[in-house]
C-alpha cells in the first residue's frame, strides 16, 4: 500500500541534509601569530683614534648613532699612541711612547670638559707604563738600567735603594730597578722599588712591581674586552674543514687556526706564529650552515688584526679600519676607516676595595 509522504518529511529530511553538509565544512584555520619583531642591534661605544691635520694624533669617541666627540689632540703619531681609563671613566692618560729620538711623554684628559693637559713623566729612568689605580690616581712604571751600582756579598748581588738591600734575582737577563710612581698633586711620590732582569723574553721586567697588579687600566695592559683564543690542533674536525673551505689564505704567514667565542657561536681567525703572535685574516664563523666571512669585512688578508667582543657585539679592527657586528644576527652594523686603535670604550668601574701596600719594598 502506498503511503503520502507528507511535507513534513521533506523538510527534515532537507534540515537532515544540511546538517550533514556542515558537519563535512572545514574547520576555519586559526590566524598565524605574527612574527615577532627583530630585536635590535645593540648599541656601542667606541674609543677611536684618528690623524690630525697637519699633523698629530687626535683621541675620540664615537657611539651608535656615528657621532664622534673629540677628546684630545697631541702632537705625537697615532703609531705611538698608548691610552689608559680611570675606574670611573670621568679621566683618561695619553702616552706617546716615544722612540730613540724622542722621549715618552704624556698628557691628562679630561673627558667631560674633552681637554687634555701635558702631564710630566717621572725624570729617574724610562717610564714604561702610565695606569691608573683602584682610587684613581695615576701611576707611573719606569725601569732603570743606567747609572746603578751593583754590590755583591756572599756571592749574591744587590742594589741599594734608600738604605736597603734589593736583591738581584737569579736569571737571565740585565739587572735593573723597577719603581713605581704615583702622581700625587703636582709631583710624584715613589711608592715602591724592587730588583729585576730586563732584556730577555722571560724577564719580568717592571712587572716585578706589586703595584704593576694593582692597575686597573694601563698603555700596556691586556683589553678586558679580548676573547680567549683557543688553539685547533693540526689534523682537527674544524681545521681540516677550515683548510678544506680556505684554500688561499692571502699571505704565506705560519700560524695555526684558533677559535674565539662570541655570542654567535666560535669565531674562527688564523693565528701567525712571529715574534709575537697576532692574528690575521683569513675570519670565518658559522652563518647558515655554512663557515662565511664576516659581512662585508674588506680588509686585506696581509694586515693583522685584533678581535673584541662585548656581549652581543664582535669588533674587529686593522692598522686603519674598524668593523662592528651584531653576533646574533651576524650582521655587520657599523664600519669605520681611517681609525685607528678602535676598541669598545671601557665600562666605568666601582672599585671599593682598598689597595694592598707594596710591602717592604716600597719607598717610604
Amino acid at each position: 500500500m502506498l503511503r503520502h509522504l507528507g511535507p513534513a518529511f521533506f523538510l527534515g529530511t532537507m534540515l537532515l541534509g544540511g546538517a550533514c553538509k556542515k558537519s563535512q565544512d572545514p574547520v576555519p584555520e586559526t590566524p598565524a601569530a605574527p612574527k615577532p619583531a627583530p630585536e635590535p642591534a645593540p648599541a656601542f661605544s667606541l674609543s677611536l683614534l684618528q690623524d690630525a691635520a697637519p699633523a698629530g694624533c687626535t683621541w675620540l669617541r664615537q657611539d651608535t648613532t656615528g657621532i664622534r666627540k673629540a677628546l684630545a689632540t697631541v702632537e705625537a703619531p697615532c703609531a705611538r699612541v698608548s691610552l689608559a681609563w680611570s675606574p670611573d671613566g670621568k679621566q683618561g692618560v695619553l702616552v706617546d711612547r716615544g722612540n730613540g729620538n724622542v722621549q715618552p711623554r704624556a698628557w691628562k684628559v679630561d673627558f667631560d670638559a674633552a681637554q687634555g693637559a701635558p702631564l710630566p713623566l717621572p725624570t729617574e729612568g724610562h717610564t714604561d707604563t702610565v695606569g691608573f689605580d683602584a682610587r684613581g690616581q695615576v701611576v707611573a712604571l719606569v725601569s732603570q738600567l743606567e747609572g746603578l751600582a751593583r754590590k755583591e756579598e756572599r756571592g749574591e748581588e744587590f742594589f741599594v735603594v734608600d738604605g736597603r738591600k734589593l736583591m738581584v734575582p737569579e736569571m737571565e737577563g740585565s739587572p735593573g730597578l723597577a719603581h713605581a710612581y704615583r702622581r700625587e698633586g703636582e709631583t710624584w711620590k715613589r711608592i715602591e722599588s724592587v730588583a729585576t732582569v730586563y732584556e730577555t723574553e722571560d724577564a719580568p721586567g717592571t712587572s716585578a712591581l706589586a703595584t704593576a697588579s694593582q692597575l686597573v687600566s694601563s698603555t700596556v695592559g691586556t683589553d678586558p674586552d679580548d676573547p680567549v683564543a683557543t688553539e685547533l690542533a693540526e689534523g682537527s674536525e674544524d681545521a681540516v674543514r677550515l683548510d678544506a673551505v680556505v684554500k688561499d689564505k692571502g699571505h704565506t704567514e705560519y700560524g695555526a687556526w684558533v677559535s674565539l667565542e662570541t655570542h654567535g657561536g666560535p669565531l674562527y681567525a688564523w693565528r701567525a706564529a712571529t715574534e709575537l703572535p697576532v692574528l690575521m685574516l683569513p675570519l670565518r664563523w658559522e652563518s647558515e650552515d655554512r663557515l662565511s666571512e664576516p659581512e662585508s669585512l674588506s680588509l686585506s688578508p696581509t694586515e693583522v688584526v685584533a678581535v673584541r667582543v662585548r656581549g652581543a657585539l664582535l669588533l674587529v679592527s686593522a692598522e686603519a679600519h674598524a668593523r662592528v657586528y651584531d653576533a646574533r644576527t651576524k650582521k655587520r652594523i657599523a664600519s669605520l676607516d681611517d681609525v685607528h686603535d678602535a676598541r669598545f670604550w671601557p665600562k666605568q668601574r666601582t672599585v671599593t676595595a682598598a689597595i694592598p701596600t707594596a710591602g717592604a719594598s716600597a719607598a717610604q
